[in-house]
């Protein structure tokens, strides 16, 4: 029997088994490329019930078959009520159709000892039951990441959206207690980001009345600036912030064998998901960081070993937030720092995610250190690393070498990787400029991309303390976006010569004979380009890297071997980019 009620989105299910009447609800637009749930009535249980534990005693899944035969099996979980109260009946499992037309799925519900990580059990509930559902063409005027699907690697240097651009970060990397705000339940306040409630909009998602203004603001915020991606930190017991945690039973922040880490807070996952949800509605990838640095928070979960609760954990994770369409798994914060989780340990856990995420999410890890080398070697040309979380700590990357010499060696391993600079020199506003000439502008023209790191770090409330460099962080990305085909372009520094070497001196990033993006940190003395064996005309664009602007008209020349850039349209004391595009044969 199918009833369906268009105006909630909800079609609902119900099934007759012997003498029980098993429910199944779907929630949604049922469209492509937007989450959706499935939510069965199931044993009414407490988060904090230990006989049966409703996490690690049960295994939820859903196998979604798709209109042309391929299928999804997506771990599920326990939902409490429906609602975000932690008793009840309800078991969850969320989706993100990516295709119209019409689906089938299957369920399956086990129970028995630690069924969640394991693969027997007794079926029991809904198990077995299925059903189908139609699923309308993708919106091309959704909001966010709805309109253009997953963001997945396709074997270069950047991560694709799977119907729509290429990906190009430029993201915030601070605080990484984000979550530990004041508005979720049973959390420590660090956080209330209260300068950014005026950035809250009606129409905006709260929780329990008026609460989640100040981060669902700082979102906003971020958004309106460009800002397309934020880092943070899902456990930090025993690390730095001992803030953050997901979990429902006794807690000692500082690190504790006895901690209750097998019960997961129902409530505080459910207003985690409506901030996660709201920032892909507003174009911000999720970097989710699922350990920290410190050994005792290394330790928290099996005493840093792939045991029951680091399987479930992961588990519960990608149960919960793997629905989202542009997200990355980061297993460790600087992994070989202070404890080391070791190359091998590292790939474990990657094989266990990747075994279990049904989307195939990019998976990385992040290393230690002023240089990203030996810590990421050993995971080049690895096929469960899809792009890296590179450290140069209070260093400027060596004006985009670090990213050129790691494109370089991914491709000599066979797999070439997007480059992220996930931590670099600490940004304020006096170092500003000295960011925007050492950093930005030189890691976007080497081929990568890059998050920053405040100052403020774990302190940070108020994200316009650092408005000029997110503007001009901006400025560089969508010149790059908007001007070159980046993902088909290399590094190219050579081609120019006799420039000015001041603060590392002239980037070049070109598709040779045809396309040409120069950054000058001085333009003082601008050099020349180098043309040999290439013909037809070409034309040169100054632009602002300050204002985001061209300047001034563009010029045309014909290919001679040794193109003179020439001055600058003003000032050529500041920095300035120059374009330079093959128009004619």
């Amino acid at each position: 029997m199918r009833t369906r009620c268009l105006a909630l989105g909800i079609t609902a299910l119900t099934f007759l088994s012997g003498c029980t009447t098993w429910a199944a609800e779907l929630r949604g637009p049922l469209r492509a490329w937007q989450p959706m749930e499935v939510s069965f009535e199931g044993p009414s249980v407490t988060e904090t019930d230990t006989a049966p534990n409703p996490f690690l005693d049960f295994r939820m899944s859903v196998r979604f078959t798709a209109p042309d035969g391929r299928f999804y099996s997506v771990p599920g979980f326990f939902n409490g009520d429906g609602k975000g109260q932690g008793s009840g009946k309800i078991w969850t499992v969320r989706f993100t159709p990516d295709q119209a037309g019409r689906w089938t799925y299957r369920a399956e519900f086990k129970q028995g000892r630690h069924a969640a990580i394991r693969t027997d059990g007794a079926p029991v509930a809904f198990d077995g039951q299925a059903g189908s559902f139609d699923v309308k063409q993708r919106d091309p005027n959704a909001p966010g990441f709805w309109r253009w699907g997953r963001l997945q690697y396709t074997g270069g240097h950047y991560l694709k959206f799977a119907e729509g651009p290429y990906y190009l970060k430029g993201g915030c990397d601070s605080p990484e207690n984000l979550l530990a705000y004041a508005d979720f339940d049973n959390t420590p306040p660090s956080h209330r980001y209260a300068p950014h409630v005026k950035d809250w909009r009606p129409g905006d998602p709260t929780w329990n009345g008026e609460k989640g203004k100040g981060l669902i603001g700082a979102i906003n915020y971020l958004a309106s600036r460009g800002v397309n991606s934020i880092y943070f930190l899902v456990q930090n017991i025993g690390g730095d912030g001992q803030d953050v945690w997901p979990f429902a039973g006794r807690i000692d922040p500082r690190g504790h064998p006895s901690n209750d880490n097998a019960h997961y807070d129902i409530s505080k996952l459910h207003q985690w998901n409506i901030v996660f949800e709201h920032a892909q509605r507003r174009g911000m990838m999720l970097h989710f960081v699922l350990n920290e640095a410190e050994a005792r928070n290394k330790q928290e979960l099996d005493n840093a070993r792939l045991g029951v609760e680091r399987k479930l954990f992961y588990r519960e994770m990608i149960a919960r937030f793997g629905h989202h369409n542009a997200l990355q798994w980061n297993l460790s914060e600087e992994y070989d720092l202070d404890l080391d989780l070791g190359p091998d340990r590292v790939k474990e856990f990657a094989q266990y995610v990747q075994d279990i995420d049904p989307y195939d999410h990019p998976i990385t890890v992040h290393n230690k250190g002023r240089a990203p080398d030996p810590g990421w070697l050993p995971f080049l040309g690895d096929r469960r690393f899809s792009t890296t979380s590179l450290q140069t700590y209070q260093n400027t990357a060596h004006w985009g070498e670090r990213v050129e010499k790691w494109r370089r060696l991914s491709d000599v391993a066979g797999r070439p990787l997007p480059i992220n600079m996930d931590e670099f020199l600490e940004a304020n506003q006096s170092n500003s400029v000295k960011i925007r000439k050492e950093v930005i502008w030189p890691t976007y023209l080497s081929g990568g991309q890059l998050e920053i790191i405040m100052e403020s770090k774990l302190q940070t409330e108020d994200f316009r303390t650092l408005d000029d460099l997110w503007r001009w962080t901006r400025i560089a990305r969508e010149f790059v976006e908007e001007n070159l085909p980046f993902w088909e372009m290399e590094p190219d520094d050579l081609s120019v010569v006799e420039a000015s070497d001041l603060h590392g001196g002239a980037q070049c990033f070109s598709l040779r004979g045809q396309l040409y993006a120069i950054y000058y940190p001085v333009a003082e003395r601008t050099g020349r380009l180098t043309l040999w064996d290439v013909k037809g005309q070409f034309e040169q664009r100054w632009f602002n890297p300050r204002s985001g602007e061209f300047v001034g008209p563009a010029v045309e020349f014909t290919a001679q071997g040794m193109q003179e850039i020439g001055p600058p349209p003003t000032a050529p004391n500041e920095d300035w980019a120059v374009l330079i595009r093959r128009v004619r044969q």
